[in-house]
């Protein structure tokens, strides 16, 4: 019994120093001062998505094609992320030696792909940014 009010005691001294604690907490600022005159202007660009890419299978290959991913000021990105899911189950598979690693080009081709039903995605890069992954492919089936 003793015990259970000493555990009592210590939650209730919690639940009302907590608060305090917060409350007396320094807020973060930052500020910044810049001499000089004259006129300035920035610029910060956003990563674009990826575009949902298009599929079809020969054989065991698989070719992938998306569309560019353009900043807004038109130009493109660096490269894409391919990424490969089961589409009965959503998990993730490593995809093939042409399409892994940052592709350069809006178009791949993995080989020796295993019997399946696969969906693609693509994500774009640019130095050590990712845009947003692109809604999945169609599926494609291969034997």
């Amino acid at each position: 019994m003793r015990h259970r009010r000493s555990a009592l005691r210590l939650l209730v001294g919690l639940c009302l120093a907590l608060p305090a604690g917060l409350i007396s907490a320094p807020l973060a600022q930052a500020a910044w001062v810049v001499g000089g005159s004259g006129n300035a202007a920035a610029l910060a660009y956003t990563m674009p998505s990826g575009g949902q890419p298009s599929v079809s299978a020969t054989g065991n290959s698989v070719s992938v094609r998306w569309p560019a991913a353009l900043f807004p000021d038109g130009r493109g990105v660096a490269g894409y992320v391919i990424h490969r899911f089961d589409s009965a189950t959503g998990a993730p598979a490593a995809v093939g030696a042409s399409c892994s690693g940052t592709v350069t080009s809006t178009t791949c081709t993995e080989q020796a792909v295993p019997a399946g039903t696969w969906t693609y995605t693509d994500t774009p890069v640019q130095d050590n940014w990712s845009g947003g992954q692109s809604p999945a492919s169609a599926a494609v089936t291969l034997p």
